[in-house]
């Protein structure tokens, strides 16, 4: 077939990362290629947001081509959105509510033409930190795996992280048997023959979407300035952990046309992938780490404040998992826990528990707490008010005159005066006659206490004598009784 291109995604190197079951937000796409050569190899884009930073208007006006590849995503079903900031993903009442099990950036670059390299390179890391940190609440969980142990021999100028792509899983026999899979894709009038094999999914594509965590993808070419981003650094300063790190080649995404941030110009920038070819690019994959108590706790009083709605504890298990993020076996114990601070309501209704928060009443709630707040604080400065005025009131009299700081000296010398005089008298402590008077009345008592068992001890020895016939020598000699014993 004349003008058709035959191209191999693992003979070049890198799998086709995606699958049909990944839910994906692309963003700060150019001319959207990149998101159609996806949306054309799925066959479908109904799992796909493309996003854009520029209006639809700028697009086109930077990118001549962005119409008719907005026009087939479409077609595909998948959504494009202009005028969506990367760095306030969170915020945009569009992708509310919604989590994502790939989240991707492809060459993020603020693209303000500063040729300070310093001030571009923090420019361009106060976006990477403003993305991730805008990404990461929109990740899908799932079950976190272990990430490879041996290192990227590919990652040079970087921090090393100790990653490596992980193998895929190998084919079946019955699979490999069938030979590979080929499709044609059609872009600009230009045929593109995909040959992929049956499994090529993706590196992660082999279990289903609720088993894996959500993944942010991030691509940047490599050299200088692009290492001294610190790509790694960053994710993990916001909260991410670094989990692989592949070759990103262009050819396994038929169609994709890298475009610079500033735009395109016929006959002045470059065409197809050429921008990036030589500069070795990589496609650096990061997850969250599971939510905690309180960020489990503050998703489910969002779906409660978005909803309005009361749930079963049944529909929150299935709704937690796939808009906020949060685990199915961890649901139960977050409701409980919203119930027992009062944050969340429970009513049994027949049979059935059901569960509501309404906004409302968390601004009531919020409303209440800020009035007895107020009011501790007014409480707080009235009486720091009075003690002021009292402060002001004993110093009325007090003034430092000649004749204060003269007293004051004179009050000080009798004070250590009185100090030495009192270590002297407790030297002579001994010879006090109340010390003495004491020890007279302690040992009168001791001279009784003595006396009292003494008299005892003689009653017991004629006990003995007149009940068992004994002697008084035997019996002082038994007990070890001194025979000149007597009262004192």
């Amino acid at each position: 077939m004349s003008g058709t291109r035959q191209k191999s995604a693992r003979g070049r190197g890198m799998r086709f990362p995606y699958a049909q079951h990944h839910t994906m937000l692309l963003v700060g796409e150019g001319n959207f290629s990149f998101a159609r050569s996806v949306a054309a190899h799925l066959g479908s884009g109904a799992n796909i947001v493309a996003t854009s930073y520029d209006s639809r208007a700028e697009a086109c006006e930077k990118y001549p081509d962005t119409d008719a590849h907005v026009r087939e995503i479409e077609r595909l079903g998948g959504t494009v959105l202009f005028g969506v900031d990367g760095t306030r993903l969170a915020k945009q009442k569009r992708l509310r509510g919604k989590r994502f099990s790939r989240i991707v950036f492809n060459f993020p670059h603020v693209g303000m033409g500063i040729k300070d390299q310093d001030r571009n390179i923090r420019a361009n890391q106060e976006l990477l930190l403003g993305f991730f940190n805008s990404a990461r609440p929109l990740l899908a969980a799932g079950r976190p795996r272990a990430p490879p142990a041996a290192g990227d021999s590919d990652d040079s100028g970087d921090e090393a992280d100790g990653e490596r792509p992980k193998k895929s899983r190998r084919r079946s026999r019955k699979d490999r048997a069938k030979g590979p899979t080929t499709g044609v894709l059609v872009f600009g009038g230009v045929e593109a023959q995909v040959v992929y094999d049956v499994d090529d999914g993706g590196d992660e594509c082999d279990e289903k979407q609720d088993d894996e965590p959500g993944q942010i993808h991030v691509t940047l070419k490599s050299g200088m300035p692009y290492e001294r981003w610190s790509i790694r650094r960053l994710a993990r300063d916001c909260g991410l952990t670094s989990h692989t790190t592949l070759p990103f080649t262009p050819s396994t995404f038929p169609g994709y046309e890298h475009r610079r941030t500033l735009g395109f110009e016929e006959g002045v920038s470059k065409d197809a992938n050429q921008e990036i070819n030589d500069k070795k690019p990589k496609l650096y994959t990061f997850v969250a780490p599971r939510l905690n108590l309180d960020e489990k706790r503050k998703r489910m009083m969002d779906i409660f404040h978005e909803s309005q709605e009361p749930f079963l504890l049944k529909e929150l298990e299935k709704i937690g998992p796939k808009q906020k993020g949060i685990v199915a076996q961890s649901v139960k114990d977050v409701v409980q826990s919203l119930v027992d601070d009062g944050m969340c309501h429970c009513e049994k209704v027949g049979t059935s528990n059901f569960f509501w928060a309404f906004p409302s009443e968390a601004a009531v709630k919020r409303q209440n707490k800020r009035r007895a707040l107020e009011k501790e604080l007014a409480q707080a400065e009235a009486a720091k008010e009075e003690l002021t005025a009292s402060i002001a009131r004993a110093q009325l009299g007090r003034e430092q005159t000649d004749e204060r700081a003269g007293l004051t000296e004179e009050l000080l010398a009798v004070e250590a005066a009185w100090k030495e005089q009192q270590a002297e008298l407790q030297q002579f402590k001994e010879c006090d006659p109340v010390v003495l008077n004491q020890k007279r009345e302690e040992a009168g008592v001791a001279r009784d206490a003595a006396n009292r068992w003494t008299s005892n001890v003689f009653i017991m020895q004629s006990w003995v004598r007149e009940k068992f016939n004994m002697d008084v020598e035997q019996f002082n000699k038994h007990f070890g009784i001194p025979a000149d014993l007597d009262d004192v």
